[in-house]
């Protein structure tokens, strides 16, 4: 944690311990990596029919954030994309659909999410949202449901609607 904190260390790497000793040192108050921003998640994928990698956030952490936390793991993974070397990364804010309804919280954040950028609040990327996963990720998808944008089909960073975790399984 003192390497990285120091700047002598460009990334932290999980090894042969467990998590929670890991995000123990990561959340120490006093010397792990704490900002002003929530902490959040970011899967990066290669997937062999996409033409670059994929950042997907934040499937691991936030379980359910609220719009504020959202911006700040839209921004974390932007920062991220940065210091990865992509100028300006493109953010499909998913949902269900592609168009906004006012009973599906994830429309509306997306919605919102985008206005914040436009605003200033949300920076270095571009964003559009609400978008379904089939339409972020295709451009012949976005285009035959008649969606202009410059981020449908072309997404470097996708952010997952919320998601919650079963209460229950169901036994067999």
């Amino acid at each position: 944690m003192a390497l990285v904190r120091e700047g002598r260390a460009a990334m932290l790497m999980k090894g042969s311990l467990h998590t929670d000793e890991l995000m123990s040192a990561v959340l120490d108050r006093r010397c792990g990596l704490r900002t002003e921003r929530r902490l959040s998640h970011v899967f990066i994928m290669k997937v062999d029919s996409y033409p670059r990698h994929l950042y997907i956030t934040d499937a691991a952490i936030n379980i359910e954030p609220d719009l504020s936390a959202k911006a700040d793991i839209c921004q974390n993974a932007i920062d991220l994309c940065h210091a990865l070397g992509i100028a300006v990364p493109k953010v499909a804010i998913l949902a269900a659909v592609e168009t906004i309804n006012p009973h599906m919280r994830s429309t509306l954040d997306a919605a919102a999410l985008c206005k914040m950028a436009d605003r200033g609040q949300i920076r270095g990327a571009i964003l559009d949202g609400p978008l379904a996963f089939d339409n972020a990720i295709s451009r012949v998808a976005a285009e035959s449901k008649g969606i202009v944008s410059a981020v449908a089909g072309d997404p470097d960073i996708l952010l997952v609607p919320v998601w919650k975790r079963a209460t229950c399984w169901p036994s067999n």
